[in-house]
Formats: C-alpha cells, structure tokens, sequence
C-alpha cells in the first residue's frame, strides 16, 4: 500500500487498504484521507465519522470531519450547503478546544467565519480572533489569513503585501512550511496579487515535487487553477503557459481544454 501511495496510485491503495486494513484506526484513516484527496466527500466523512466516534477527543479527526463536511458544502447547491454549517463549525471548534495550537482548524474557521453570512453564525471578528491566534502559531498561516481578511475589506494592495512576505519567509524559513498544499495556496495567491513569474513557478514546482495523497489539487488542477488566474488578469502569455502544462499532466481534462480555447481567443 505504501508503494502505491509513493507512486500516487490512489485508487490501487484504496483497494488494498478497503481489503485488508479497514477495521484498523490507521488504515481508516488513510481510507478517509486517501478519498478526500479523490474528493470522494460522502465516503471521506463516513470514514473520519469512524474516526470521531472511537477517538472523540482527537483534534485531528474532528478537523478532518468538519474540514470534509466544508469541502462537501462547497461543491453542493447553498440550500442544502446550509444545513451542513451547524455540523462544520462543531467539528472544527471542538478541534481548536481539544488543541488549542491546531493550525489547520484556525486556518479553516479564519475563513469559514469570513465567507459565512451573520445569519449563519460568520463574522470578521470571528475571523479575526482566529487569525490573530495564528500569528503565534506560524507566520505563513497568519499571513495568508490576514490577506484574506484585508481583501475582504477590499485592501488589495495591504493582502498583496502579505503574500509577498509569505512566499519571501517561505524561502527564507522552510520549516514554516507545515503542509505541501501551503506551496500551492502561496502560488495561487502570488498570481492573484501579480507576484514575479519566477517565485510563482518556484512554489508550484515545490509543490508538484512533495505532491501526495494529502493534497487536495492534483498537479493538473494546480496549473488549471494558476491559467483561470492569469484569463482573469488578462494575462494570456502566463495563461497559455499555465493551461499547456495542466494539459502535460491531464490532455483529456475538459475544462482546461474548454479553458484552452477562451485564453487562444483574448
């Protein structure tokens, strides 16, 4: 199974783990975590609901539950997205007060508080509270926080500030550096805030390098995210460049051919 995951064989692992390590916490774990990445969310929450129910004092699990339930709602209509937002944010708050120093879940409620409505229980000041927490936590999460928050309040040029200290303490203090996925968020950020090309290839090619079964973009989604971008910024020589290598990893993807095509016709 190991070497499966090595060689990003995740259907292949699931296969071996569904046949022979489903009754074990870590095998369940991989299970949850291994269809997460395939954004298979109903089979990913059933597992981490496993998960919760034997180890309900685990920060990690009740983060995974409510970071699970959070990507299900994002792919669904906002009607029933709605019903599931009492269950996200007790998940992810009974992480935070299990482990007050769990990055990830301030990370997330940081965000799920600013893109809530009031009447859904979001806020900045909850936001905010969380963000604040994180600068004690890791400079790199603080940062991408903050810049959120600042473009929430249409600072755009205070939340480009931030990235570009994010990505300059990237490269100066890796070991900020907790998550592969942080590499792609940082250059994800670096092309919406017009960040030079060469630091934007540098965190993708990181990224794509400590690629794995934790990481919720593929390395053609990565590059898809990084062309739709570029089009909006009118940027077709980065758009071009960006969509080509989407299509290196995934030629029959139909969206970036779709995408392809509009960034041929700017």
């Amino acid at each position: 199974m190991e070497f499966q995951l090595e060689q990003n064989n995740f259907t292949a692992a699931l296969e071996i783990l569904e046949e022979n390590h489903s009754d074990s916490e870590l095998g369940i774990l991989y299970l949850g975590d291994i269809n997460s990445h395939l954004k298979h969310w109903d089979e990913a929450i059933s597992y981490y609901e496993k998960l919760v129910e034997l180890y309900p004092n685990s920060a990690l699990y009740n983060f995974k539950m409510g970071g699970a339930m959070g990507m299900k709602a994002m792919e669904i209509n906002k009607f029933q997205a709605a019903f599931l937002i009492p269950d996200i944010k007790k998940y992810l708050e009974k992480a935070v007060a299990l482990d007050p120093e769990h990055i990830e879940s301030r990370r997330a409620l940081a965000q799920l508080y600013l893109e809530l409505p009031s009447v859904l229980g979001g806020g900045l000041d909850k936001s905010l509270a969380h963000t604040k927490k994180l600068e004690e936590l890791n400079e790199l999460d603080y940062r991408i926080a903050m810049a959120a928050i600042y473009a929430y309040k249409d600072k755009e040029e205070i939340s480009g500030e931030m990235i570009k200290k994010a990505i300059e303490k990237s490269q100066t203090k890796p070991s900020l550096i907790l998550r592969n996925y942080m590499y792609f968020e940082l250059a994800q950020e670096a092309v919406r805030y017009k960040v030079a090309a060469s630091e934007v290839d540098w965190l993708m090619k990181k990224y794509i390098s400590g690629f794995n079964y934790l990481d919720l973009k593929t390395p053609a989604e990565a590059y898809l995210k990084l062309a739709q971008l570029s089009e909006k910024r009118g940027n077709k020589k980065a758009a071009i460049k960006y969509i080509s290598k989407s299509l290196d990893y995934d030629a029959k993807a139909e969206i970036a051919l779709e995408l392809q095509e509009d960034i041929q016709d700017m």
